[in-house]
């Protein structure tokens, strides 16, 4: 069943976690990152930061609900969107760098699962009146960057040596592709807000194929570059599951 609440999303990401843990699994990356954007939003629902909160809640919920139904899928061992299973695929590969298998999780949940979810949420209503909550979200994922930066570098030292010589440049970068990314859902909410329903599933897996060819650009398998991830992917740590502890943090 779906989630139905933040609390349910945070116990579902926190079974995904545990369970990842138990089998060294590095499924358990993202959303051991996901969980603290997701306890970010919840702090700030609370304190009541956005124009609808109860809004920003829902919209939070179906967001998620969208990860964890491929999460199942393909645990499963049914089909996700294309997005999602190259996503899962390359968790099962010890080849990509940490950083490279959150970017391919923000990549499918942002650049597909979130402008979906904000036209579902807007289904009926002005979805313009979202707007300004919509891209409030951009502060807390700005927030936590540098926090999960440092996690990553606690788990891959020659990492944490290209990070400190490349000073801020990375975070600006890092913050320019997620407004980025944020503004593309943004886009393709307005056009699925503006289509009619029986149009949305081939307008999606357009919009999927699209997300997936990307996917693949951030795991290039050109031999020089998979040559550097690999030299960086030896100075990691070796246990998926110290990772994801240091992910929690």
């Amino acid at each position: 069943m779906p989630v139905q609440s933040i609390a349910d999303v945070i116990a579902s990401l926190s079974e995904i976690i545990d369970d990842s843990v138990r089998r060294n699994s590095r499924l358990g990356f993202f959303p051991a990152m996901y969980r603290k954007v997701t306890a970010r939003v919840d702090e700030g629902i609370r304190r009541g930061d956005f124009e609808d909160n109860r809004r920003m809640e829902r919209l939070d919920v179906v967001f998620a609900n969208r990860y964890i139904e491929a999460f199942q899928r393909y645990r499963s061992g049914r089909q996700p969107t294309r997005s999602w299973a190259f996503t899962f695929e390359m968790a099962e590969s010890p080849h990509p760098i940490v950083i490279q298998h959150l970017l391919l999780g923000m990549n499918a949940h942002i650049n597909l699962d979130l402008g979906i979810a904000a036209a579902e949420v807007s289904r009926g209503q002005d979805l313009e009146s979202l707007k300004n909550d919509f891209f409030e979200i951009n502060a807390v994922l700005a927030g936590l960057l540098n926090e999960v930066q440092g996690d990553v570098n606690e788990s891959s030292p020659l990492f944490n040596v290209l990070d400190r010589l490349g000073g801020q440049i990375d975070e600006a970068l890092g913050n320019f592709s997620i407004r980025h990314a944020r503004r593309a859902a943004w886009d393709k909410a307005q056009v699925l807000h503006n289509l009619p329903p029986d149009a949305w599933e081939q307008r999606i897996d357009q919009y999927d194929q699209e997300v997936a060819r990307f996917a693949r650009i951030l795991c290039p398998s050109f031999e020089v570059s998979n040559k550097i991830m690999q030299t960086i992917s030896q100075s990691e740590i070796q246990e998926p599951r110290q990772i994801i502890e240091e992910l929690c943090q």
